[in-house]
């Protein structure tokens, strides 16, 4: 799920049509739905996700829960385009997120597709995404997503490797996960993203290898590498505090890790756009970019998020909470109205990008130059060899993107 942007140097004053702290109001909307359902809660997961069958034991879902919870997406829909002002904003990219959206039948998904066309225009070139686990993934399943107007299939792997598999408490094998992104490339898609992780528990460095050259012998288009870290909330969080988690990777296995993925994806002519992804030309995640620009962007679903103008919306966590309220499953909101705030999430989120951040755009877009609020964390990370500065614009260094996490949250 949803798991900012760039700018320039101007004047202080916000871009005509726009609100401090937001895009333009006419800006391309993106549009996330969050479906929380999963065949098993997998250990390091910090997501708003349920495994499906607990839910209908406790009586929080029933066997028809697709069809309801669907429901349950386009009346917020339809709420939210009238609460927001959006209702008939241009959409350029849809995304599935979850939880596993392949558990979903196509048919709800080919329903809620038709409401954002109904409710919003949605681009010829829109990018439509949808997630998929290799263990709830078949042919005849990505054919009838493909033809609801799936276009980009995003499959969360891993691992290629069965113990490693174990560990992260998947219920896939690797032999799934490659018959999975055969059967997306039989129904059509020439647009596959892969997920792999590294500093799996008891990997090394030659296994993390063998996943990523697996990865690269099926040939997707783009591919996201992360390491896996411990999250709190999570089982694996839980087991770490008690000692009971073994095996992680020291700081030097994980950075050969780190330098292994990036060489042997360069070699392969994969670009490095953000931290954790990589694209062949052409192929970058244009819903993924939105975020990492601080673009607008509706969340429906449970747990969602929602950005629009300088207001942030999020919706219950719960499935059977928001279904019951969701026309408006809202449980907070704040204004971003502060330009100290809006430029600090600007600079985190769009510090993620290789490229990095255009100062004048920050300034344009939030209302203030981010210099002056700024400028002494610019000095200290660049004399720290964490960010560097290039006609205008600020990125992470190499050492600043190996630490990216400390050095993104001196931001907020």
């Amino acid at each position: 799920m949803p798991r900012a942007e760039k700018n320039q140097r101007a004047g202080s004053r916000p871009a005509p049509g726009s609100l401090p702290g937001g895009p333009p109001r006419e800006a391309p909307l993106s549009v996330y739905v969050h479906i929380p359902f999963c065949l098993a809660k997998c250990g390091y997961c910090d997501f708003n996700s349920y495994a499906l069958d607990g839910l209908i034991a406790l009586g929080r879902a029933g066997e028809d829960w697709a069809a309801r919870y669907a429901d349950a997406l386009i009346r917020e829909a339809e709420g939210r385009s009238r609460a927001l002002g959006i209702g008939g904003r241009r959409v350029e990219t849809v995304f599935f997120g979850g939880g596993t959206p392949s558990l979903m039948p196509p048919g709800e998904t080919a329903r809620l597709l038709d409401a954002l066309r109904r409710l919003f225009r949605l681009a010829p070139d829109a990018e439509v995404t949808a997630e998929a686990n290799p263990g709830a993934a078949d042919a005849a399943r990505f054919a009838a997503l493909r033809a609801a107007g799936v276009n980009r299939i995003s499959i969360g792997v891993q691992s290629f490797d069965d113990e490693a598999l174990r560990r992260l408490d998947r219920v896939h094998g690797g032999e799934e996960a490659r018959a999975a992104f055969r059967a997306a490339r039989a129904a059509g898609f020439d647009n596959v993203s892969l997920d792999l992780m590294f500093g799996i528990p008891f990997q090394t460095v030659e296994a993390a290898r063998a996943d990523i050259e697996a990865a690269l012998a099926l040939g997707p288009e783009h591919l996201s590498a992360y390491e896996l870290t411990i999250e709190p909330g999570t089982a694996f969080h839980a087991l770490h505090g008690r000692g009971e988690l073994r095996g992680l990777p020291d700081e030097e296995t994980a950075l050969a890790m780190w330098r292994m993925r990036d060489r042997l994806l360069a070699r392969a002519g994969f670009e490095r756009y953000e931290i954790s992804n990589f694209a062949r030309p052409g192929r970058r995640c244009r819903h993924n970019l939105n975020y990492w620009k601080r673009g607008e962007y509706l969340g429906l679903g449970a747990g969602a998020h929602s950005f629009v103008g300088n207001k942030r919306v999020w919706n219950h966590a719960r499935p059977d909470a928001y279904q019951a309220q969701a026309e408006d499953p809202t449980s907070g909101e704040e204004i971003v109205g502060d330009p100290a705030k809006a430029m600090g999430e600007a600079l985190m989120l769009g510090l993620r990008l290789r490229e990095g951040v255009s100062l004048g755009e920050v300034a344009r877009a939030c209302g203030a130059d981010p210099e002056e609020a700024f400028g002494a964390l610019f000095e200290e990370l660049g004399r720290g060899g964490l960010l560097e500065r290039e006609n205008g614009a600020i990125r992470l260094t190499s050492r600043g993107t190996l630490l990216a996490n400390q050095v993104l949250a001196r931001f907020l």
